[in-house]
């Protein structure tokens, strides 16, 4: 199984953050989720995440590929029959994915919130990965 957190840099941030997303995840990988959420540093960088858009996003988009797509209060499961399941929760600033099959879940997902905005990072602290979703594009002057 695959975990995912995955936040939204606050646009002002943008530029500090860029080149820096392994010291972000250095800083989180000594944080348990209990005390994520008042991690200081989280919450001046990353910008509030609404569910309801993000759900409304992806059941669009997502339903007619997926064979079962279920939506709880700030939850979304989604089963597909080649690819596998994944659930989809928000806690606080971020949005916590668990991924179990295919990286074309992954892949999925990714490319859905990558369409909403280009401020998406992921963090996958049990294989030590980071990215983001949609890679700015930089050019040095």
């Amino acid at each position: 199984m695959r975990t995912y957190s995955i936040y939204k840099i606050k646009e002002e941030h943008l530029t500090f953050i860029f080149g820096r997303e392994r010291k972000l995840l250095e800083m989180m990988q000594g944080c348990e989720d209990a005390n994520e959420k008042s991690l200081k540093e989280l919450a001046y960088i990353c910008e509030t995440i609404r569910f309801d858009e993000i759900a409304a996003m992806l059941e669009a988009q997502l339903d007619s590929k997926y064979a079962h797509l279920e939506k709880a209060r700030n939850a979304l499961f989604l089963e597909h029959p080649i690819k596998g399941k994944m659930a989809i929760y928000l806690v606080e600033r971020k949005i916590c994915v668990y991924c179990e099959g295919s990286r074309m879940l992954d892949l999925d997902l990714f490319q859905m919130l990558a369409k909403m905005s280009e401020r998406f990072i992921a963090f996958n602290k049990q294989e030590n990965e980071c990215g983001w979703l949609k890679p700015m594009k930089y050019t040095m002057h």
